[in-house]
């Protein structure tokens, strides 16, 4: 997912750890020049969509601390 999001460019996405078989909800937030302002990661699931979901959220209540 590519989102703007009060001025933030914000990236989530989804990948399968191999060892574990779970999904990481992965983000990364860019500012308006384009430079990553923050990146991580938000808790395992089960669940690729439960995954991303959790991501793109914890990727916009960063923004909001801001």
């Amino acid at each position: 997912m590519n989102a703007e999001y009060k001025g933030y460019k914000i990236t989530a996405w989804a990948e399968r750890d191999d060892t574990t078989g779970l999904w990481n909800g992965r983000y990364r937030i860019l500012d308006e020049k384009g430079v990553v302002a923050y990146e991580s990661f938000a808790e395992p699931t089960d669940d690729e969509s439960k995954a991303h979901e959790a991501a793109s959220a914890k990727a916009r209540a960063w923004v909001d601390e801001q």
